[in-house]
C-alpha cells in the first residue's frame, strides 16, 4: 500500500475506529459540570472586550476613510471649478474638448514671475 492511497487511508481509518470509540464512551460517561468555569469566563469577558475594541477601530478607520474621500472630492471639484471659470466646458462644443481643456489648465496654471526690465537700459 502506498502512503495516500484509499487502500491506506482506510486501514488507518479502520485501526483509529476503537481508540475513537473508547474516547467518545468516557465522555459520555463523565459528570457533567454545572457551574461556569472562571477561566471560560474570564475567555468570553475578553473576547467581548476584542470585540468592542474591533468596532471601535473599525469606526475609526471608516471615518478617516470618509474624512478622506471628503477632502479629495473638495480638491476635484475647486479644480474642475478653476477650470470651468478659464473656459473649459465640455458640454459647449464636445468636438473641441481636448483645445478647451488645455486653453483652461493654461489659464488656470499659476503664472511665473517675469523679471522687470529697467526702463531706460541703454
Amino acid at each position: 500500500m502506498q502512503k495516500g492511497s484509499r487502500r491506506w487511508v482506510a486501514a488507518l481509518l479502520v485501526s483509529v475506529m476503537p481508540f475513537a470509540a473508547q474516547a467518545q464512551a468516557e465522555l459520555a460517561s463523565a459528570p457533567v459540570q454545572r457551574t461556569p468555569d472562571t477561566a471560560a469566563v474570564a475567555a468570553s469577558a475578553s473576547k467581548a472586550e476584542s470585540k468592542a475594541d474591533s468596532k471601535a477601530q473599525k469606526q475609526a478607520l471608516k471615518a478617516q476613510r470618509q474624512a478622506e474621500r471628503k477632502q479629495a472630492r473638495q480638491v476635484r471639484n475647486t479644480e474642475l471649478k478653476k477650470l470651468q471659470r478659464n473656459g473649459y466646458g465640455p458640454q459647449a462644443a464636445p468636438e473641441q474638448y481636448p483645445e478647451n481643456l488645455l486653453n483652461a489648465e493654461r489659464k488656470s496654471a499659476p503664472q511665473k514671475a517675469t523679471p522687470a526690465v529697467p526702463a531706460s537700459s541703454n
